[in-house]
């Protein structure tokens, strides 16, 4: 079944592809064919000759629309915020569609000498701008409300409706559930309560079932397709508050704290209108749709790139590593990825063959395992090469926190709290911690790189990851950062 957010964007898409059509037919009627703008009627005028230029335009208003967050979820925002929105995204088409014509016509006639009197600047398609932006603000926000108001319709039968688990069968949980189950044109639906005395206790509450305890989280996520975790446990304890975070923290899914219980482990609260509540998010995803999109075209292209100028070093690599104890050259391992998905990494050896026979251990500074070829590849980061084939694959993004082995997640996670939410990026080639530290010789290196993980999570941006990438190769030139 379609998804509420998911139908949101395709209609709210569509809808804006038919309100700026009209507006650019409306436009072009009122400035050659109606007559009230005397000095620019011109029946003879085919909008034939102008149809395409209507669809660049549109094309570009789309761009524009989801450059500015306008095709991320709204079904839960004040219609003022809405309008807001899309006034200032309307503004800025405006003005660039301007600058571009405007800058444009400069340029070519600086360049062949004629003079700057006629044309956009001083012609008839300088008022048809403004007409134009004019009937885009006014249809671009009147669609919206339209289909915002079938979709909520739609919702409020069922259709798309996104799922919902409430942890903790309290009164805040009962009062949340109740209502959303009386505006089901929200489109949220709780589906049940997670709680940890699921074995004791009536199994439903609120009219809503009880599912199951913490632990059974995973599997219910799974099944009931959920998207939403509101957490309204009821304690006044930080410590049992986190321990009830490490349960969600690693779900893909979006999480969501009642104040309360926010105040309790961060001494304030920031009111958030979600699902008509002021809930508070956390591990939000800040980085908008269209950078993630850009950022896994960037992977593929900057990877295909990267593996074909550094062939030759990886030939090179590959026969000093031959040469020098005739092993392997390469080695494989089993890596944890994005929401737990385990995936194979592939790297140049660079330990003895026998590295691991007393099992998994992390390397150490001056760890006499590493090979005198190995020391030089971990120096300069040449044995991370072959994982490009990971980021081309998807496994991996240029720029993300490091994968880990199953078997050290495992023993961190019990160890640091919210290790685990690394797990919500993408693992890539270099990351913001690799950049800034060097390699985990102890639980601590691994503490600190969380802190240097979770800030690249919340600042998660295009131009973070060309930092980063920049300053990975400053580290590969100078070998500062690596071990």
């Amino acid at each position: 079944m379609i998804r509420a957010a998911t139908l949101e964007r395709i209609l709210v898409v569509l809808s804006d592809f038919v309100a700026l059509s009209i507006c650019f037919v409306l436009a072009f009627w009122v400035q050659f064919h109606s007559g009230w703008i005397a000095d620019k009627f011109d029946p003879s005028k085919s909008f034939a000759d102008y149809a395409h230029m209507g669809l660049v335009l549109n094309m570009g208003w789309l761009v524009l629309f989801t450059c500015a967050g306008l095709y991320r979820s709204w079904l839960l925002m004040s219609r003022t915020h809405q309008v807001l929105r899309v006034l200032r995204a309307v503004l800025i088409g405006i003005v660039l569609v301007i600058a571009v014509l405007f800058g444009a016509e400069f340029i070519g006639k600086v360049m062949v000498n004629e003079p700057l009197n006629q044309g956009y600047l001083y012609g008839s398609r300088f008022p048809w701008i403004f007409i134009y932006g004019g009937f885009a603000l006014f249809l671009v926000i009147l669609f919206r409300m339209l289909i915002y108001r079938c979709l909520r319709r739609l919702l409020s039968l069922g259709f798309g409706a996104n799922n919902i688990l409430v942890l903790g069968a309290t009164e805040a949980g009962k009062n949340i559930a109740e209502a959303l189950a009386k505006t089901p044109e929200r489109g949220q639906r709780v589906v049940g309560f997670v709680d940890e005395r699921f074995q004791v206790m009536e199994h439903e509450f609120a009219n809503v079932p009880v599912l199951g305890k913490y632990s059974d989280l995973a599997s219910l996520i799974k099944k009931y397709k959920v998207t939403g975790i509101i957490i309204a446990h009821e304690s006044s304890s930080p410590q049992e508050i986190m321990r009830v975070l490490v349960w969600v923290c690693d779900q893909p899914v979006h999480i969501y704290l009642v104040p309360e219980l926010y105040s309790v482990i961060n001494g304030q609260f920031k009111a958030n209108l979600v699902y008509g509540f002021e809930l508070q998010e956390l591990f939000a995803f800040t980085m908008p749709l269209w950078q993630v999109r850009v950022k896994r075209i960037i992977d593929i292209l900057f990877g295909a790139f990267l593996g074909l100028i550094s062939f030759p070093v990886c030939v090179l690599a590959a026969i000093a590593i031959k040469l020098e104890d005739h092993g392997p050259v390469f080695y494989s391992q089993e890596r944890i990825g994005l929401y737990g998905k385990p995936f194979t990494v592939y790297k140049f050896r660079t330990m003895r063959t026998d590295a691991e026979k007393f099992g998994a251990q992390w390397a150490t500074k001056d760890d006499p395992r590493i090979t005198k070829v190995g020391k030089f590849l971990r120096k300069t980061r040449i044995d991370e090469l072959p994982q490009i084939l990971c980021v081309l694959k998807g496994d991996m993004s240029m720029v993300g926190p490091r994968p880990e082995r199953a078997v050290f997640i495992a023993k961190l996670r019990e160890e640091i709290p919210f290790y685990i939410s690394r797990l919500k990026m993408k693992p890539g080639l270099t990351g913001w911690a690799q950049v800034c530290h060097h390699y985990d010789t102890s639980t601590e290196d691994v503490k600190i790189k969380l802190q240097y993980d979770m800030y690249y999570f919340e600042n998660m941006s295009l131009l973070l990851d060309f930092q980063i990438l920049m300053r990975t190769v400053y580290v590969v030139l100078t070998g500062k950062g690596a071990q």
